[in-house]
């Protein structure tokens, strides 16, 4: 429960906040100049925007990130950003071909800051124009309706252990030397307000910051955290957060050097970078209110790159399901050599900071940090690894700016890791997500009767997992209610409950449920009319609740959980030629026919499937399946 201190202290923040954005309003003359700079940003945002949800996007997309990052607009600029909304809509609606599946939701504008805190790590070795291309990236995310907060991490700076100095306190030199970088980034993100020098937290407050400070696009603020002697993770202390959220008001970039404050000797130490992302993400989460400040996103620059993935050749994890993943990703991590492909991309920058052995270190911490991270931070929140070049990347597959817009990676990872548009990527996208159950039988399994719970079979070759590679013989605990809410919602169409259980129990193949019925698969054992021994594994319901289509990943986690895990040989499954959701079928199939009856669409995709000399067996199980919906 929330104690009263606190609900006041949080009250006069936001007054705080209110006050000082109101008094420099209030002091700030508009000219002429001014006036044409915020009408070329509006211009490029707009442009921007289209660019990337045109080409991309679907109008969905368009609609969810309009709703959800229209920021604080006066009843003018609301009416212009209202007829650019349209704009944006219809023409995403005309390239779209009709994946509008929510209809037409009205469009909100919301008063909020949408933080996302960014990490840096390596500024020293990147040239001037990456880095600065990297401030462009960040003046678009602000631009976008984001509000970025930078931390700079300098564990590599000097090499390793230059941090380390007598008595744990930071030198006169490596304070300047940090200061120094984040006066780099800075000037890369245009119109910097540094600090002349560094203040203790004591005298450090909003009178004097607001006395000696104008408006710029970043301001260094490196003295927000306090801590006792030893340096603890535990002990710091977040003291002055109004600092960064007065600027964040402004639409200035507050860039936070990991100097933390000793208040018994008034002396600075530095701390982990990672401690102090940490510090910011812990405390936003729990003071954040929805109506006035929110955390959006952690981002992490770093010169190695997103998780490596050895299915996917050393590139990165597409998108990583920390609920479900973690413990195989860091198993990989554990166990797998230096990726040879990726040599040309990092050796560079491990020559002089601790050799190739570095690599899976630095990856398996970025990993743990995000666990820690996304389990404390908003569901909503989530997290990006990238490179330095690919952040700087002016296009509109960054993926940065790409993520802002639709709240998805530049591609699916359930695409197929061969296929033509699975390249090798650099990013990965990580959420905390969801647990994943996964259950496969090779001689067929019985649903409980409806509305009951359980999952009956009299085989002993049963597995059930839970995500995390834990298989065991036994039953599982499928709730019938939930699931068949589920279906009827992804499908927006009653099922025939007991005509579906007596079609499809005795030969369940596999199931899948990810979260809470968020989504789920049911796969059956078919067998071809041609040849009674002989079955086929058919996905016969994909289901995912419409709150959760084209976005958060449910579709790719059970999509990959299904045909990477349980049928990565063979899987069958069909849909009706007119369903739009046949284009993200067709990106995930290995081949794909009309039926004869033309009503019907067939897809599969597996290692081992018999187009060459079989395709009929398909064709034959397709066109006997019967229909479980009501009319």
């Amino acid at each position: 429960m929330i104690s009263a201190t606190a609900v006041k202290t949080r009250l006069l923040r936001r007054s705080v906040i209110a006050f000082h954005r109101n008094v420099v309003s209030a002091t700030q003359f508009p000219t002429v100049e001014k006036f044409a700079q915020e009408e070329d940003e509006f211009s490029e945002s707009k442009e921007l925007i289209l660019s990337v949800l045109q080409t991309h996007a679907t109008k969905r997309d368009a609609r969810a990130y309009i709703n959800k990052y229209s920021d604080n607009l006066d009843s003018a600029e609301k009416r212009k950003q209202k007829e650019f909304a349209k704009k944006v809509l219809r023409s995403v609606s005309e390239a779209s071909r009709g994946f509008d599946l929510y209809g037409s939701a009205p469009i909100e504008l919301k008063d909020m800051i949408r933080v996302a805190v960014i990490k840096i790590r390596g500024v020293s070795d990147l040239t001037p124009n990456i880095l600065g291309n990297i401030g462009k990236t960040i003046l678009r995310l602000q631009r976008l309706g984001l509000s970025p907060v930078i931390v700079v991490d300098p564990v590599e700076e000097n090499g390793p252990g230059w941090m380390q100095s007598s008595e744990g306190f930071a030198s006169s030199a490596q304070i300047k030397q940090m200061t120094g970088v984040a006066a780099r980034i800075a000037a890369a993100i245009e119109k910097p307000v540094v600090c002349d020098k560094l203040p203790s937290p004591a005298v450090l407050n909003l009178m004097s910051q607001s006395s000696h400070r104008r408006p710029g696009k970043a301001a260094i603020l490196p003295s927000m955290f306090t801590h006792v002697a030893p340096y603890l993770q535990s002990s710091i202390k977040w003291s002055l957060p109004h600092l960064m959220f007065i600027e964040m008001t402004n639409q200035v970039v507050p860039i936070i050097t990991p100097l933390v404050y000793n208040e018994h000797s008034s002396r600075y130490a530095i701390a982990s970078a990672d401690d102090i992302v940490y510090e910011i993400v812990n405390k936003m989460s729990g003071i954040a209110s929805p109506e006035v400040i929110t955390l959006d996103k952690v981002i992490y620059i770093d010169p190695l790159g997103g998780i490596p993935s050895e299915e996917r050749h050393s590139g990165a994890h597409i998108l990583v399901n920390l609920a479900q993943e973690y413990d195989d990703i860091l198993r990989e991590l554990d166990s797998v050599m230096y990726p040879p492909n990726r040599q040309s991309l990092v050796l560079s920058v491990l020559s002089n900071k601790g050799g190739a052995e570095q690599y899976n270190r630095t990856h398996i911490s970025n990993l743990n940090s995000f666990r820690k991270l996304l389990a404390v931070a908003p569901a909503s929140t989530s997290g990006l690894i990238t490179t330095p070049v690919v952040a700087a990347s002016q296009s509109t597959r960054n993926p940065l700016i790409y993520n802002l817009l639709t709240d998805r990676p530049v591609i699916s990872s359930s695409l197929p890791v061969d296929g033509k548009r699975a390249s090798i990527q650099h990013t990965t996208l990580l959420r905390h997500g969801m647990p994943v159950m996964m259950v496969y039988c090779s001689q067929g399994m019985y649903l409980p009767e409806y509305p009951r719970t359980g999952l009956k079979n009299s085989f002993s070759d049963t597995q059930v997992s839970n995500g995390l590679s834990a298989l065991c013989n036994g039953v599982a605990n499928v709730d019938m209610v939930k699931l068949v809410e589920l279906i009827e919602n992804s499908f927006g169409r009653d099922l025939d409950v007991q005509h579906y259980l007596n079609r499809v129990n005795g030969n369940i193949a596999g199931l899948v449920i990810a979260g809470n019925y968020e989504g789920g698969a049911i796969i059956t054992w078919e067998k071809v009319p041609a040849n009674p021994l002989d079955h086929v594994a058919y996905l016969d319901k994909f289901a995912v609740l419409r709150r959760n289509q084209g976005s958060a990943g449910v579709a790719d986690i059970v999509f990959k959980a299904m045909s990477d895990k349980l049928f990565p040989k063979e899987l069958l499954w069909r849909s009706r030629t007119e369903n739009p959701v046949n284009r993200w079928y067709f990106d995930r199939s290995k081949g794909s026919l009309r039926l004869p009856d033309k009503r019907w669409t067939m897809f599969f995709r597996g290692y081992d499937t018999r187009e060459e000399d079989r395709l009929q067996d398909y064709i034959d199980v397709c066109s006997s399946i019967e229909p479980s919906f009501k009319n």
